[in-house]
């Protein structure tokens, strides 16, 4: 099959080797998020994506830019592929849900379900 058949998912397991630290809470574990290999290993669609972040405020520009630089602390992220810093692709997370996208959303809410999540929470738009 080819990579772009696969998905992979951003789920709050991945979310807990991000940080390395499970937070033990009472509420329901969030909804995993699906991720395109297609899109998230490919360096002109993770340029693209930046691009369009930056330059036009896009919610998903943002969503991308953001996970990508939390999926690149993972290990078998390729060198090849470059992405923000954590902190900046934090902030690009909190602003797609400031935005109302709801994929950055459920995202930063899985993060802070396993303590991995220092900012505020997005409320449901």
């Amino acid at each position: 099959m080819r990579a772009s058949l696969f998905l992979i998912v951003i789920t709050c397991t991945l979310a807990a080797c991000t940080c390395g630290n499970k937070k033990v809470d009472t509420s329901a574990e969030p909804q995993p998020v699906p991720v395109s290999c297609a899109l998230f290993h490919n360096h002109d669609s993770l340029s693209y994506y930046a691009a369009v972040a930056y330059k036009d405020d896009d919610p998903k520009g943002l969503y991308v830019t953001g996970a990508a630089a939390r999926l690149a602390q993972q290990p078998g992220w390729p060198d090849s592929l470059h992405t923000v810093s954590v902190e900046e692709g934090d902030i690009m997370l909190l602003h797609a849900a400031e935005l109302g996208y709801p994929d950055a959303i459920q995202l930063i809410r899985c993060l802070d379900y396993h303590g991995c999540w220092n900012h505020s929470i997005p409320e449901n738009k």
